[in-house]
């Protein structure tokens, strides 16, 4: 990438990405395949990586709160009472989520040339910014967990949404119809949200703008106050932004920082991957769900692309939303109670040699 691009102005750089992730996201939607306009903008804007300035937090916020309004708009109540009855499951996935962490750990660290400790926070399905800030109180490497859940990420929406497109296109090609709405009670469920994230974000939920939107346009959408369909219009311009926050993430000089450590762990997140696939492949033998909406379920994705990636394949939003969400709390509370009570010396020991 030519060096003189970095010394653009910021703005001129921002729509510079901007035109980039656009013009990619159109291309990658004259594939049909799920998620164009979100894988689109995400390649785009990582072969940018080193020139766009990331987003304003105001845009990329706007953008999860458009998402998390119009998955909490389609939880009626018999929606929402049904979500109640699946908690025990949307638990034991979060278990086995830290569950793979603890059996990979060891291996990652042998191959990876790194302590145990930021082996595990590295494979643990929970927000980027809480386990490279926990792990690293504990002495892990916040750069190497940091990294490897960009990979992470990265091969989930890459690589999971394909797969089931090409296994099960019946079910993801299945018609939506689009709800109108008019522009005062859009509004209205949009400031919702709005609130709901910034009551998440103070009470420091995983994803707290997203899932913050959920959970409160949820409750007024349960109490039959509103619609209970966001229009569509705005669904590609909230993928354009997430994927250049995703895309935004894949800067060369930090990834190859770390070679070792990437190469160790590409593989073993497929393995993860591949393991969460085939529990949710068994669920889906005894449980009342379709096995592409479990595999997103079950699946260690951010919660904004798992979101939008069920909604691309026309999959049950509600169910998808509502397993991150339990997912992301349990991991964030939980993960570093448990390393700690397994290994009360091991993350003092190395502190200090990362």
């Amino acid at each position: 990438m030519p060096r003189h691009l970095n010394a653009l102005p910021d703005l001129t750089r921002l729509l510079l990405g901007f035109a980039a992730a656009t013009v990619g996201g159109w291309l990658w939607t004259q594939t049909g395949l799920p998620l164009g306009w979100l894988m689109g903008a995400a390649i785009a804007t990582g072969a940018l990586a080193e020139v766009v300035i990331p987003l304003p937090r105001l845009i990329h916020r706007a953008a999860l709160i458009a998402i998390g309004t119009g998955v909490g708009l389609v939880l009626t109540p018999e929606v929402a009472a049904r979500l109640l009855g699946w908690a025990p499951v949307m638990l034991v996935s979060a278990g086995l989520g830290i569950a793979l962490a603890l059996d990979f750990a060891p291996l990652l660290a042998r191959l990876g040339g790194m302590s145990r400790t930021t082996a595990y926070f590295a494979l643990l399905p929970g927000g980027v910014i809480e386990m490279a800030t926990i792990g690293g109180k504990l002495g892990a490497d916040r750069m190497t967990i940091a990294a490897l859940h960009t990979i992470r990420v990265g091969l989930v929406v890459g690589l999971l949404p394909l797969a089931l497109f090409a296994l099960f296109p019946h079910d993801m090609r299945s018609p939506t119809t689009a709800a109108q709405m008019n522009l005062p009670v859009l509004a209205a469920a949009l400031a919702i949200g709005a609130l709901g994230g910034w009551l998440g974000a103070r009470v420091n939920l995983p994803a707290a703008w997203l899932l913050g939107a959920v959970i409160a346009s949820g409750v007024v959408s349960a109490s039959g106050v509103l619609p209970t369909r966001l229009p569509s219009q705005g669904s590609a311009l909230a993928q354009i932004v997430v994927g250049m926050s995703l895309g935004l993430r894949f800067e060369r000089h930090r990834l190859a920082a770390i070679p070792r450590a990437l190469a160790a762990g590409a593989p073993i997140l497929l393995a993860i991957m591949a393991v969460m696939a085939a529990f949710a492949a068994l669920a889906s033998l005894i449980l009342p769900l379709t096995m592409p909406t479990l595999v997103l379920a079950f699946s260690i994705g951010g919660m904004a692309e798992m979101v939008l990636t069920a909604k691309a394949l026309h999959q049950d939003i509600a169910i998808v939303a509502a397993f991150q969400a339990i997912r992301g709390i349990t991991v964030n509370a939980i993960a570093g109670l448990v390393w700690k009570r397994l290994h009360p010396t091991l993350s003092l020991s190395e502190k200090g040699h990362e």
